[in-house]
């Protein structure tokens, strides 16, 4: 059992029921918006949740609604002033885009929404490569990393320059590096579950010689991990020389180990890797040693920590100040409860995927974690989440419903400050694997295929990396309580505007949309993520393609948009996430 954080008396309000609120974006990144008192959550109550384990590297993980202590600013709303004298631009004659035809069941109004966007920044930025993937350290031996066995090259290089990230529970238990073909030690490997075969695996340079090969083909980089439950500086210094020399700057740095404030929490001898009690000052007395080690044979090579999945530990981590630290880490899978048929807002469902209270509390946490961060200069990265960590498949397991939530959350996180976050999978079979990783392979365990296939959850990791780069932008949203916005400036004046409708495409109709934006833009395409019911799977799409849709030259018209216009409306489906791109 692991305490948890503050949580609701009362459920998440059931799609389509919520009332519909204004949120404003303020300079300081954070949301001003109302209290949560104010979205139906009455009080709050310490709980304790049994929570059971997925896959490897799905750890309990406990959330909280209210108060992050990130501090909210409220703004003077938006004001859109349009020029006395208009500009004239030439007329943009592309093909207006086609969205997918409505089903004949979506009957159900959804209120008409505004958009307004400002033109001045709000202190955060959207980074390249925000989503990226998270897998165990025993992936690195598998035929999928081989660009000449596998796809997975090709399907990195569809999602804009991500980082992997290699750790995990593995990292820590079944994880040996050597530079020097040393035979695997005889450590006693605990199974996770019954069944639980997993053994020990040895990684070598010529490991990360292969992880090169794929990382230069699928245009990736590399976030490593070095084993710290098996403390052993040396070792780690030895990962870190030879990383640094063989993955140049396709490396981001070195995660010390993976959530230590688990080690000695439960009973549970696969969990258990320090007695208790066991501390963050115990934890930060083999941080330094590591940190220091690593800091002499690999000049220039970060480390990170403390990848935890327990807010106590952020400040006194951060207070270490190590010379060679990079970021802050820690994790996160909101959905973490995973009671049966239980009405609680924290257990698996799509309507608590998509509650606007569930979104709210996120960002309050990824809003708390950057604080923490940024009281040491530091950026925050969540560099293991997912819709949830429980095991087993449920409605919400591969629904589309995943794609639609991974963009929201992502975007929601960097906007409150967060500048990366990792989805965790592996290369499970696509049947009887890890129910929520972002891909499958379409063989079997005993005979994997290396060919890999794109869940929905995959698709909305493209989505949101496609966004592109840039300072994010104050906007307001009245209307739907669905309906979410998140504008980028990017480097060159153009802007990019990601809007969410996280309504149901099988029952909502499409929602009016009026947007308006600081200046009149000179052309208008778009580029959606879509597919025909929260609950579909296997059916989630961008731009109708197995990709991850037209590049930005070849977009198609946003419907009924004029060259000159800075006010315009349009419709877009239920169920979508939508990247409307202007240039001025």
């Amino acid at each position: 059992m692991t305490p948890s954080r503050k949580s609701p008396k009362q459920p998440a309000k059931p799609k389509g029921q919520g009332q519909a609120r204004r949120m404003k974006r303020s300079p300081a990144g954070g949301m001003a918006r109302k209290r949560m008192a104010a979205a139906g959550v009455a009080g709050a109550v310490v709980a304790t949740a049994v929570v059971s384990l997925v896959v490897a590297g799905m750890p309990m993980l406990n959330n909280f609604f209210g108060s992050s202590g990130a501090e909210k600013i409220t703004q003077a709303p938006i004001v859109i002033t349009t020029p006395a004298t208009p500009s004239v631009f030439p007329t943009f004659n592309r093909p207006a885009y086609v969205q997918p035809a409505v089903p004949a069941t979506a009957t159900e109004a959804v209120k008409p929404t505004t958009i307004k966007v400002g033109s001045d920044a709000t202190g955060k930025i959207m980074p390249v490569g925000l989503a990226g993937l998270s897998m165990d350290t025993d992936h690195l031996v598998d035929m999928q990393m081989d660009p000449a066995q596998s796809n997975f090259a090709e399907i990195l290089k569809m999602s804009g320059d991500p980082v992997i990230r290699f750790g995990a529970q593995a990292v820590d238990r079944r994880f040996f590096w050597t530079s020097t073909d040393e035979p695997i030690p005889n450590w006693k490997v605990v199974p996770a579950y019954k069944g639980d075969k997993r053994q020990i695996v040895k990684v070598t340079p010529d490991t990360l010689r292969t992880l090169k090969r794929l990382l230069d083909a699928g245009d990736a980089r590399v976030l490593l991990s070095t084993d710290m439950g098996h403390l052993d500086p040396a070792r780690s210094a030895d990962l870190a020389k030879w990383a640094q020399e063989i993955l140049g700057n396709r490396l981001v740095g070195i995660s010390l180990g993976n959530e230590p404030n688990g080690w000695a929490l439960t009973g549970d001898p696969y969990k258990t890797l320090r007695k208790a009690p066991w501390t963050v000052q115990d934890y930060n007395v083999e941080a330094q040693q590591v940190s220091a080690a690593i800091a002499t044979s690999a000049p220039g090579v970060k480390v990170i920590g403390p990848e935890v999945y327990r807010e106590s530990w952020w400040k006194d981590f951060v207070a270490l100040k190590l010379p060679n630290i990079g970021a802050m880490s820690y994790h996160n899978y909101p959905l973490y409860l995973c009671k049966v048929d239980s009405p609680e807002p924290f257990t698996r469902s799509i309507a608590n995927l998509m509650s606007r209270q569930g979104a709210e509390a996120s960002f309050d946490y990824a809003a708390a974690a950057a604080k923490a961060a940024s009281a040491a200069g530091l950026h925050a990265w969540n560099t293991e989440t997912n819709a949830s960590s429980c095991s087993g498949s449920d409605e919400v397991t591969r629904s589309h419903a995943t794609a639609v939530w991974a963009v929201n959350f992502a975007l929601g996180s960097a906007e409150a400050g967060v500048t990366q976050l990792n989805f965790h999978g592996g290369f499970e079979p696509c049947r009887g694997g890890a129910p929520m990783s972002p891909l499958c392979d379409t063989g079997t365990r005993s005979q994997p295929t290396g060919k890999l296939r794109m869940e929905p959850l995959y698709y909305g990791i493209m989505m949101v990396n496609k966004l592109g780069a840039g300072n994010f932008l104050r906007s307001e949203v009245d209307g739907d309580e669905n309906i979410y916005a998140y504008p980028v400036e990017h480097k060159d004046g153009t802007m990019g505007v990601m809007v969410v409708n996280q309504n149901d495409p099988a029952k909502q109709t499409p929602v009016k949309i009026t947007l308006m934006l600081p200046r009149q833009a000179a052309t208008g395409t778009m580029t959606q993520l879509s597919g025909p019911a929260l609950s579909a799977r296997d059916q989630t799409r961008i731009d109708g393609e197995e990709s991850s849709g037209k590049p930005l030259a070849e977009q198609a018209r946003i419907p009924g948009f004029k060259s000159g216009e800075q006010s315009m409306t349009l419709e877009l489906n239920s169920g979508t996430t939508s990247i409307l791109n202007f240039t001025f």
